[in-house]
């Protein structure tokens, strides 16, 4: 973020990160981790695009009809918008991207809450990565054991000694785990760590696709993002990688707009 003058949209950094393997050991992660404010990181990259005179059109594109040195996209609102690149930054809804085999992701599932506690046992200078740890659950086999055929993890990020966001999650699983096990499994968590829930101010719930092929190349449609398989496969995140990305795909599409080839088809 720093590299891409972004560090003015993280809320809060922590000096490090820690990772609990199980009961016996513990990985330090010894780089800083941020948090990302992501009202103002999209509220920075509007900006960016108003002082560069980018131009937008708020509708659903319905479908892309390709002519041979043109798409034309066609919007929900029945306005046409004629286009030499056309880029795909959807996600995974998969609608103007071509694919040239079945998808079939597995899912990372997660339940969070930003709240105020009584207390936490964390370290407020780092924030926990990964807690793996099951010992919590040993007083109740039935969620022993479907930890231990799936097992979850917790994510904190603690702000002050009685301020943290706290999320349980299932890092991958095909089928995704409902979520009301996610949350059943959280509640048993705090409670072996004797946090006690004040209030919350706010509260996540996540479905996040993981794995499945990448974009059929060439194409008429650029993917980037979610769309072109830019999500991290172990840990699910992306922003940091797709705003990296950006500039490389812009500076590659205004190099191929200003050659001398005629734009055709695939190419």
């Amino acid at each position: 973020f720093e590299a891409m003058d972004l560090l003015d949209c993280l809320d809060a950094t922590w000096s490090g990160a820690v990772v609990y393997v199980d009961d016996d050991r513990t990985k330090n992660l010894d780089r800083p981790y941020g948090r990302v404010n992501r009202k103002q990181l999209k509220s920075k990259m509007m900006q960016k695009c108003i002082l560069n005179g980018v131009k937008f059109h708020q509708a659903k594109v319905i479908k892309v009809i390709h002519e041979e040195a043109k798409s034309m996209l066609i919007c929900s609102d029945g306005v046409t918008i004629q286009a030499t690149v056309v880029l795909d930054a959807t996600g995974f809804s998969r609608c103007l991207v071509q694919y040239d085999k079945p998808y079939n992701p597995g899912y990372q599932v997660a339940y969070g809450i930003l709240a105020e506690v009584e207390e936490h046992p964390f370290d407020t200078s780092k924030m926990l990565f990964m807690d793996w740890r099951d010992s919590h659950l040993n007083n109740n086999m039935e969620l022993k054991e479907r930890n231990r055929k799936v097992p979850t993890f917790l994510y904190a990020m603690p702000f002050s000694s009685n301020r943290i966001f706290l999320e349980e999650t299932s890092l991958v699983a095909r089928p995704g785990l409902r979520m009301d096990d996610i949350q059943e499994r959280m509640v048993a968590r705090l409670s072996h760590l004797g946090m006690k829930v004040k209030s919350i101010e706010e509260d996540e719930h996540c479905v996040i696709p993981m794995g499945g092929p990448l974009p059929v190349i060439p194409q008429r449609v650029v993917g980037i993002g979610g769309t072109a398989g830019m999500v991290h496969p172990s840990t699910g995140y992306m922003v940091a990688r797709t705003l990296a990305a950006a500039p490389v795909v812009a500076n590659a599409i205004i190099q191929y707009l200003g050659s001398d080839k005629d734009h055709l088809g695939n190419e």
